[in-house]
């Protein structure tokens, strides 16, 4: 295996747990409060989705958190970080960038805009990764390709 070969993989499988960690985590942390909890209803009072029912929006966010952090577990049981390619990580990674938008839309929506900023920055690596990934996996398949003609 070579040097660049390990650093993707490495790369890859560094990814994929940060994905893990993250969005599984914060989805059965939601799904086990259960309800709304005071501090989710108290920060969207003042807004337009103040009049809305907050237990089913903080359930949507954890529907979200929980199918991305589905999608990282899939990747890393089917070895994807090992591979050329990785279908299933890049979409669950470009999901996760709605993810940030809508996390940060209401964060900025509720006048909380260091936890804006924060997503924000969520989003930028997320997008850098997605792009590495993409990178990778073309490179991969030009090489593939370029073998098959050899």
């Amino acid at each position: 295996m070579t040097t660049c070969r390990v650093a993707r993989t490495v790369m890859r499988l560094s990814v994929t747990l940060l994905f893990v960690v993250t969005f599984s985590l914060a989805g059965i942390d939601k799904w086990l409060t259960g309800a709304a909890p005071e501090w989710f209803v108290a920060q969207f009072a003042q807004t337009p989705l103040g009049g809305l029912p907050q237990t089913p929006l903080f359930l949507l966010v954890a529907l979200g958190e929980s199918l991305l952090g589905l999608g990282a577990v899939v990747s890393l049981l089917s070895g994807e970080w090992f591979r050329t390619r990785a279908p299933l990580l890049k979409l669950t990674l470009a999901a996760s960038l709605l993810m940030f938008v809508a996390l940060g839309f209401g964060a900025r929506l509720s006048h909380k805009y260091e936890d804006a900023a924060f997503h924000f920055m969520y989003f930028t690596g997320t997008l850098l990764a997605l792009v590495v990934i993409d990178r990778d996996d073309r490179m991969a398949e030009a090489c593939e390709l370029q073998e098959k003609i050899s």
